[in-house]
């Protein structure tokens, strides 16, 4: 799949500032995190895809699909993705509003990818280290990937730490082959 950060920005930017005038910020990332969720089920995306269904319909299923838990607000904001065949870009849209929430809110979300999982005292020391580098609220989303052969690799923002053995020897490799 294409990378969708553009299309989506501009819609992403309007939901936000329509939640935000009308101080409903979380009831708008809660039902834009369903939306994506749905969106991204492998047989709702084989519809999506489908130059055969209408817009209109697509925009039902996922309607159906999400069984009234949307305010009236987010349904025309789905019925105005589909009429512009933007449904696909839904999860880069709910990736773009949580960002700009998590900005206004002065909160980041950090990636910590390790080889292991990360322990309690781990996280508290990498979520210290973080608000004091970032000086603002910090929240860990934590995974394990037993690729990065060990150590961890951590995303906040624009910032992206790369402290995993499999990093290194990446850089060692480069670094020789000059």
């Amino acid at each position: 799949m294409s990378d969708m950060t553009p299309v989506a920005r501009p819609y992403a930017r309007a939901a936000f500032e329509l939640a935000q005038s009308q101080d409903a910020l979380q009831i708008w990332d809660d039902e834009l995190s369903l939306l994506a969720a749905i969106a991204t089920d492998d047989r709702v995306r084989a519809v999506l895809a489908d130059p055969r269904v209408e817009r209109n319909a697509k925009a039902k299923l996922m309607l159906d699909i999400a069984e009234g838990e949307l305010s009236p607000e987010v349904q025309n904001f789905l019925r105005l993705l589909a009429e512009r065949g933007r449904l696909s870009a839904l999860p880069s849209v709910q990736a773009q509003f949580a960002a700009l929430k998590a900005e206004t809110e002065k909160k980041v979300v950090a990636q910590v990818v390790s080889y292991r999982k990360v322990t309690q005292a781990q996280e508290k020391q990498i979520l210290d280290a973080l608000r004091q580098r970032l000086g603002c609220e910090v929240e860990l989303d934590c995974s394990v990937d037993e690729s990065l052969l060990g150590g961890v690799v951590i995303r906040a923002g624009d910032l992206v730490i790369d402290g995993s053995v499999r990093g290194k020897l990446n850089r060692m490799a480069a670094h020789l082959s000059r």
